[in-house]
């Protein structure tokens, strides 16, 4: 039971810290849109960039909440 306890931890551990990377990797805007041309494609995706930064950023949180869970139960 405590073999299947930890690893259930370290693999939750390491998926949380993915996500945390990723979304430190989505944080900043990207230098190589302000370059973009056509206004409505610079728009887009900063559009999609801003989705994709919530949507990881709420995936990360969950995954801290869960990590915590299951640390303090």
């Amino acid at each position: 039971m405590m073999t299947a306890w930890l690893l259930n931890e370290i693999g939750l551990l390491v998926t949380t810290i993915g996500a945390l990377l990723m979304f430190l990797y989505l944080s900043p805007e990207p230098q190589f849109a302000t370059a973009m041309q056509p206004q409505e494609a610079k728009q887009g995706f900063l559009q999609y960039h801003r989705h994709a930064r919530v949507g990881v950023g709420l995936l990360a949180a969950w995954l801290v909440l869960q990590d915590l869970a299951l640390l303090l139960a």
